[in-house]
């Protein structure tokens, strides 16, 4: 089969949930024998090579006509003000429909070139945040399955914040042309069927990864205790950091790793002076070093208030550490509470603490939550069962039957 996956966040770069999520299932397809192409519309400043090979997988990155590189860092206050000029302007969203335009012509000669049989894109298009009126994603000439990884409107609608009407009506617009739709959890399945006016089926298609992490050559710290990810409230970060307080003023000697992108301020303005210097902060890493500050954990948390479904607790587990992950959302999809990790609730900032201590305290329980958990991962989410899934799913798309 050859296929050809949208993203604008292919690694190496910045990259969230999707971006991870469709290198794996990417090259994973490659390993199964079929042609697989990437390509995406990339927002300003992104950088990397145009176009690149990675594992088998040809790589196709096309540029939005703004891709100036001062734009590039959304926390600095002259990207911030740039862009919000250029948005009220409207040279941005100009800009987005010619670049829009120029991109469905690519995609085409894409389709023929490598004979494309189906495309698979997600549910969050990065163009559309820039957008003050309804902008379509252009309609191609072969069939296009969307996954769902959390659109704009499901995660506003999660946060219980209103959602412009255009975006709306524009993510709705992507999931009617689609000839089918896949969703990474049952959870956003029903939630977005709801938010986006969806009656038609939709395949649950757990995301994956590699499962064969855990034996990474690195001493576990029965002290250290680490979070991964985007540095803003959803992810309940600052929630973690409020639990934090409690925990090192009972345990002294433990110690957080804090990885990911985002306001290591925000998230220090919630820590005691005393907690302070027990958290380290990492930054954005690469996929390796994540995963030997994962393998080097005793526990991970992961207090998250909206998700699709998290990579973030799988890698978790797979790298053998133990899991407290967030009660809300898909959480219980992935965590059997008690069993191969601990679920809590992210307003309980005493809960979260709670949860911390009893595994720091009790290190023969958490190790073997954090065995019980790289076992439920392999059965469940090894990223070769994920993608064999999958290419059943696209074979029912191609012979007509979803």
């Amino acid at each position: 089969m050859n296929i050809l996956y949208l993203c604008d966040e292919y690694p190496p770069g910045k990259h969230g949930g999707i971006g991870t999520y469709v290198r794996l299932i990417a090259r994973q397809m490659v390993k199964l024998g079929h042609n697989v192409i990437v390509a995406g519309l990339y927002g300003p400043g992104y950088g990397g090579a145009n176009e690149f090979n990675d594992e088998g997988v040809t790589v196709y990155r096309f540029r939005r006509g703004f891709n100036f590189r001062f734009l590039s860092d959304e926390t600095s206050l002259r990207s911030r003000i740039g862009t919000k000029l250029l948005k009220d302007s409207g040279l941005m969203e100009r800009d987005i429909k010619k670049s829009l335009a120029i991109y469905k012509e690519k995609l085409e000669q894409l389709i023929i070139e490598y004979q494309i049989d189906l495309i698979e894109m997600p549910d969050y298009n990065d163009y559309i945040r820039f957008c003050s009126t309804f902008v379509p994603f252009p309609a191609l000439s072969v069939p296009v399955v969307v996954k769902m990884n959390g659109s704009m409107t499901y995660f506003a609608k999660e946060a219980n914040l209103q959602v412009p009407a255009h975006v709306v009506k524009m993510e709705q617009t992507i999931l009617n042309l689609a000839a089918a739709v896949s969703s990474a959890s049952r959870y956003t399945a029903d939630k977005s069927s709801v938010y986006l006016s969806y009656n038609k089926a939709i395949e649950v298609l757990y995301n994956g990864i590699k499962t064969d992490l855990s034996a990474r050559n690195v001493p576990k710290n029965l002290k250290q205790v680490i979070f991964t990810g985007t540095l803003v409230a959803k992810k309940g970060i600052y929630q973690l950091a409020k639990a934090w307080n409690i925990v090192n003023k009972s345990m002294p000697g433990a110690r957080l790793l804090v990885l990911g992108k985002g306001s290591q301020q925000k998230v220090i303005a919630h820590l005691t002076d005393q907690a302070k210097v027990s958290v380290r902060f990492m930054g954005h890493v690469s996929t390796g070093e994540l995963y030997d500050h994962l393998a080097a954990s005793a526990i991970s948390v992961f207090p998250s208030y909206a998700e699709a479904f998290a990579l973030a607790p799988l890698e978790a587990m797979a790298c053998g550490t133990a899991v407290i992950n967030s009660n809300r959302t898909s959480g219980p999809e992935l965590i059997d509470h008690e069993i191969n990790g601990l679920l809590i609730n992210p307003d309980d900032i005493d809960q979260i603490a709670k949860a911390i201590l009893y595994l720091l305290n009790n290190p023969v329980d958490c190790a073997e939550l954090a065995k019980a958990g790289n076992e439920k991962v392999k059965e469940q989410f090894e990223i070769g069962k994920v993608a064999a899934k999958t290419i059943q799913f696209y074979k029912k798309v191609l012979n007509g039957v979803n």
